[in-house]
């Protein structure tokens, strides 16, 4: 059977639920996942802040209870998502609903602790406090998707926002954050159809008992887009790392949105040039301990990515990672068949390995369910369009998309300068580049220099969200 699981009838207003019992593991084991999907929860910095203080709260609260679980064979994890609430429990099957039961009443009838809501705010800002000497390249990471999805606030904005958080504020917020809400569950492993209905009938009972929890409309399950960069579009978004001696860099080459033909060239050109990327800009050139080139994907939509951290400035590691791209043209060109079809092959096999343990297969089907692609059968489907892609489909990906003169080339660079830099040109010529050693660096163009994330986002359009795989309405029992 292609499709590995399917809504149960407890398709309600206020919850859809997806089963699966194991059929590979035969453990007594099961993985309950759960999204508590709610408007409130990142509305503003100060919402996301008292969602965040929230759940700390409460996971305090239990701290008692869950080492008792987990002398049982049970833990659990929650946390606050820009969605909503996550909650996790796994481990022996035959007690779980005692603890997700516990678990659930708490957050309907939680009463804050005093002393711990000061503490737990004061450790809280700490942590808002040390990203600042968090790694440069972790830095560009998030630069970047601050740059790249429609909503999400800063450290800055949160720790500004954390001051307005007060007791009798955070009291009124738990009541509102539960009032309307919408679950989305996979129940997994050593479990009847019969249990995960009755868990999640639980659930929501509980719920709307001690919280009068409502279901949302469905006008307000819409996940947040993703920013779409213009046909030839290069933006560059520079900042300063105060803490560290290095400097940190991420390049993103948006592509297109995630469909199965898209994400097999743009997985199979990540393969072609993994290895040689290592060997270029790590061994060779020696720009830094860190060197990573793969896919990036968020929000239904995916590039081509390099993450460098490195002692050498960030134009000058764009300058190098322009002039690999450039060499992969040849390297493809010169590529022979069968040496083509070994990356294919290498490819395949490492999308249809089988996941060795039962949180691993869960973890899989549960990224189809919060991205709502529903392809549970994504690496059969891929991996046999996969064996279709030919040389000239890459080399035209390739000459489309990613080449410095590509009619469709999408970029953008973050430059994380480190903490000896006052400033940095976003792009130059480097003579030294005439070095035998060294391919030469293509010319480039001047870059739009982002000087305001906002005006950045609000000029530019927004991707449509990626269409579910599977039809509802069909799935249904």
């Amino acid at each position: 059977m292609l499709l590995l699981l399917l809504p149960l009838n407890q398709d309600t207003a206020m919850s859809k639920v997806w089963f699966k019992q194991d059929d590979k593991f035969f453990l007594p084991k099961a993985c309950l996942n759960f999204e508590f999907f709610s408007p409130f929860a990142y509305v503003d910095p100060l919402h996301c802040n008292m969602a965040y203080l929230y759940l700390e709260l409460l996971k305090d609260s239990l701290n008692e209870y869950a080492y008792a679980a987990e002398l049982a064979g049970l833990n659990y994890d929650l946390q606050n998502t820009i969605y909503g609430m996550y909650l996790s429990v796994k481990g022996y099957n035959d007690k779980q609903h005692i603890l997700l039961k516990k678990i659930v009443e708490k957050m309907a009838t939680f009463e804050i602790d005093e002393k711990r809501f000061d503490i737990i705010k004061e450790a809280y800002m700490r942590s808002l406090n040390n990203f600042r000497a968090e790694q440069p390249h972790q830095h560009a990471m998030y630069y970047l998707r601050l740059l790249m999805t429609e909503v999400a606030w800063t450290k800055d904005e949160l720790k500004e926002a954390l001051e307005d958080v007060t007791l009798p504020r955070l009291k009124a917020f738990i009541p509102q954050l539960l009032s309307r809400l919408h679950i989305e569950a996979l129940i997994h492993g050593n479990i009847t159809k019969e249990s995960a209905l009755g868990m999640m009938q639980m659930l929501e009972d509980t719920l709307i008992e001690h919280a009068h929890t409502k279901p949302l409309l469905p006008s307000q399950l819409i996940r947040y887009r993703e920013v779409q960069v213009p046909d030839g579009g290069w933006y560059v978004y520079q900042q300063r790392n105060e803490v560290h001696n290095n400097c940190g860099i991420e390049i993103y080459y948006q592509t297109d949105m995630q469909t199965t033909h898209d994400n097999m060239l743009l997985e199979l050109f990540c393969q072609i040039i993994h290895e040689p990327c290592f060997n270029t800009l790590r061994t060779k050139e020696q720009l830094g301990y860190i060197v990573f080139s793969g896919p990036r994907r968020a929000n239904g939509v995916q590039g081509l990515r390099f993450i460098i951290q490195s002692e050498k400035a960030p134009h000058y590691l764009e300058s190098r990672v322009e002039a690999f791209l450039r060499t992969m043209e040849t390297g493809l060109l010169d590529m022979n068949e069968e040496a083509f079809q070994k990356h294919i092959q290498a490819l395949a096999i490492r999308r249809l390995d089988k996941p060795k343990k039962l949180a691993a297969e869960c973890a899989k089907y549960w990224g189809e369910i919060i991205s709502q692609q529903y392809n549970f059968d994504r690496d059969n489907i891929e991996v046999a369009y996969l064996k279709t892609l030919s040389k000239d489909g890459i080399m035209q990906f390739y000459r489309d998309l990613l080449a410095v003169d590509a009619p469709k080339r999408h970029k953008v660079s973050v430059h994380v300068l480190s903490r000896e830099m006052d400033s940095c040109p976003v792009v130059g010529e480097f003579p030294a580049q005439n070095d035998v050693n060294l391919a030469p660096a293509p010319s480039l163009p001047q870059p739009v220099v982002v000087q305001d994330m906002t005006e950045f986002k609000r000029s530019l359009p927004l991707f449509p969200l990626a269409k579910p795989h599977i039809n509802f309405m069909a799935a249904k029992l």
